[in-house]
């Protein structure tokens, strides 16, 4: 017992110099490279994706960190998307949480920070920051209708798969604005604009089911409830909100709709389509 006790120890101090200095050395090494070895793994990564990719500078940092700025994103079939910074790390102090993965990008005042468990391609665990993101700063990447459009002040949502592969979570989220067609004919309005917009809301099976939804349109307080289906695939993502404005008859809803010669007291709000490309149809009752 003695003998094995001292052969640990003898190995020991051994193992843990090596282990320091492949931690030391790796970074540094990393660092050191130049941009285009340091670009063509990334790129052969996403291409196998459909994605191109490219930056003006890349760099590894410390301790684990890819750092790119002034890139350009064209998925396959898309539009080129550019970035002011993308940076992907290795966060140890995120093992806490189980989401040490951290990838984030910025193009001007809007920002997108994702961490996730370390199975990037599949994750068992996600949370997903929104910061000032608009529409128009990702039109081309979007392709929403026109029309269509929103500003996103804040937006988080937190999500984990089961072992049986289904998606639940929660989150939350704020926006400026929320703008829509209506293509009802004879409408008096051809878009509506939402304002300061407020959702709580969960998610099961793949879908966010919203809680809660309030905000206001042409001065009149609006609330309710609804959902964004298939969520992780925007392409296929459908948007149903079904909307009561709370006091239609003040202020300029009712001029607009003359609500008086259609003896109506109450109005609903239903919002529907792709999530790309909503649609609004008022109801009047």
């Amino acid at each position: 017992m003695r003998i094995s006790g001292f052969a640990r120890g003898r190995w020991l101090l051994p193992a843990l110099g090596a282990l320091l200095f492949i931690f030391v050395f790796l970074p540094v090494f990393l660092y050191a490279l130049p941009k285009d070895a340091v670009l063509s793994p990334v790129r052969s990564a996403l291409a196998k994706q459909g994605v191109e990719f490219s930056c003006e500078d890349a760099r590894f940092g410390f301790p684990l960190r890819f750092a790119c700025s002034n890139a350009v994103i064209v998925p396959h079939g898309g539009e080129a998307l550019s970035l002011d910074s993308v940076e992907a790390a290795w966060e140890f102090s995120g093992l806490l949480q189980w989401l040490p993965v951290r990838l984030s990008a910025r193009r001007g005042t809007a920002s997108i920070d994702i961490r996730t468990s370390p199975m990037v391609s599949s994750p068992g665990k996600v949370r997903l920051r929104l910061e000032r993101v608009g529409s128009e700063d990702f039109a081309g990447f979007l392709s929403a209708a026109p029309g269509a459009g929103f500003l996103i002040d804040s937006a988080e949502l937190q999500w984990k798969r089961t072992p049986s592969g289904e998606v639940s979570g929660s989150g939350e989220g704020s926006l400026s604005w929320l703008r829509f067609t209506v293509p009802t004919p004879g409408s008096p309005v051809q878009e509506a604009l939402l304002r300061n917009v407020r959702l709580k809301f969960v998610v099961r099976e793949g879908t966010i089911r919203v809680s809660s939804f309030t905000g206001t349109y042409e001065g009149s307080d609006v609330d309710g409830t609804g959902e964004i289906a298939r969520f992780l695939t925007p392409s296929l993502s459908t948007i149903t909100f079904h909307l009561r404005i709370q006091k239609p008859l003040e202020g300029r809803i009712a001029t607009l709709f003359d609500m008086v010669a259609k003896n109506a007291k109450n109005a609903n709000l239903r919002v529907k389509g792709s999530l790309l490309s909503p649609t609004g149809e008022f109801q009047f009752f």
